[in-house]
């Protein structure tokens, strides 16, 4: 079964994009469905490049939303990723993954964290409804289904009518972001940073740090052993060091996993990991002991990540979340030069 699913997406058009398979996987889910406007939604028919490739054509897409996540979210829980391509006359127009836990055969939980994502940055209004539709008819609450949505819509009343027109309510406020985009390139994000935010980096720059790269290994078990340390001394939320580490061991390639060091003599004094999906990147989680406070070098490691990133090719950075028990980080990354944006929220 999991053979002929893959042959499915095997054909390419001539943009790089795969075309229709050449039937409806079930997927371990069920056939897809047909919506408004004869737009399809077939679940699990691909490859993990392929999706990677529907990503990327996606533009600012979430690390939600990628083919690794899912695997590291099925690694450590007993949630499975259930992966859907939308097409309308045999042409992709939007994805989305949902985590699906299933109990007994006969109760599911389901997430759908910042998605579905379309391949249109500005999708016809009557194609996006068409889309929603399809997702929320898929796992009906009276068919023993827990459907928790997160969509990758920014908060409002659109976003609020068309969640509602669903039959669904909010349960969470809105998560807030900033995402960086890196087309204009070094010159002209140096020149974006907040004059502050500049200072520090140029004193940063004078002082004897030692950038070192790495994509994984001891490099990324130091920072996460770091990162755990502060989050237990000051109690807060956030991603943990194990997830990180599932993350990148679930990277499509190893250099989707960038971790910087910024050492002073032979020690390490700060620490940033960076993570790819697609032609977008997540600033993920860092570190900086007070010797690297001191010397800024936080400013420095995440300009260094941006150069490396965007000279990747790495079009979107997304900055992470921005939360208001924590004014200084968000400060710290709205600095960048970037304005914040606050999703919808979670909605039953």
């Amino acid at each position: 079964m999991a053979a002929r699913r893959r042959q499915g997406w095997q054909r390419h058009r001539h943009d790089g994009l795969p075309e229709a398979p050449d039937r409806a996987g079930d997927g371990g889910i069920g056939d897809g469905g047909i919506g408004s406007g004869g737009l399809e939604l077939a679940w699990d028919d691909g490859t993990e490049r392929d999706w990677g490739r529907l990503l990327a054509a996606a533009g600012p897409a979430p690390l939600e939303q990628s083919w690794g996540y899912g695997a590291a979210i099925a690694a450590g829980s007993p949630y499975r990723p259930a992966r859907g391509v939308f097409r309308q006359a045999g042409r992709p127009v939007a994805v989305v993954q949902a985590l699906v836990w299933s109990i007994a055969g006969a109760v599911r939980l389901v997430k759908v964290l910042r998605g579905p994502l379309f391949l249109d940055p500005a999708p016809d209004p009557a194609l996006r409804q068409a889309a929603f539709r399809l997702i929320r008819d898929r796992w009906p609450l009276a068919r023993g289904n827990a459907l928790f949505w997160t969509p990758e819509l920014p908060d409002g009343a659109d976003a609020d009518a068309l969640m509602r027109g669903l039959g669904m309510r909010r349960t969470v406020t809105g998560y807030t972001t900033a995402w960086l985009d890196l087309a204009p390139g070094p010159p002209a994000l140096r020149a974006g940073l907040d004059q502050k935010w500049r200072n520090q980096l140029v004193r940063a720059e004078k002082q004897r740090l030692r950038i070192r790269e790495a994509h994984g290994g001891p490099a990324l078990g130091w920072l996460a052993g770091r990162h755990d340390a502060h989050r237990r001394r000051r109690r807060f939320g956030g991603p943990t060091g194990a997830f990180a580490a599932a993350l990148a061991l679930h990277a499509a390639r190893p250099q989707d996993v960038l971790v910087l060091q910024a050492e002073r003599g032979s020690d390490p004094v700060a620490g940033v990991l960076f993570l790819r999906h697609g032609d977008a990147a997540t600033y993920h989680l860092a570190w900086t002991g007070p010797e690297g406070r001191a010397a800024h070098a936080h400013n420095r490691l995440v300009w260094e990540g941006i150069l490396r990133l965007a000279a990747a090719g790495v079009r979107w950075l997304d900055l992470g979340g921005l939360d208001a028990s924590m004014p200084g980080v968000s400060r710290f990354k709205l600095g960048l030069g970037t304005e914040p944006v606050t999703l919808t929220g979670t909605w039953f």
